[in-house]
């Protein structure tokens, strides 16, 4: 795991947008799904990484998984 955090989490609600010439518009996402977030340094700097859990299929140790709950709305 080697993704910073907002990486992720950009990564996240780019694939949320409406596909050109839809027509659509998203105004509001609720988003509600595991992560797999641990803590690492870089020189001085704490930096949060994060990625989707590993498949709950496989065996052996699997890292704790934390919530994530999101709820963002566009307001004018």
């Amino acid at each position: 795991m080697n993704t910073e955090l907002a990486v992720t989490l950009l990564q996240l609600f780019e694939g949320l947008a409406a596909p050109p010439g839809s027509g659509l518009v998203v105004t509001s996402v609720d988003v509600d799904m595991p992560l797999e977030i641990t803590a690492a340094v870089r020189g001085d700097d704490l930096v949060f990484l994060a990625q989707a859990p590993h498949s709950r299929w496989e065996a052996g140790f699997l890292p704790p998984v934390q919530r994530l709950s999101l709820k963002l709305a566009l307001e004018e």
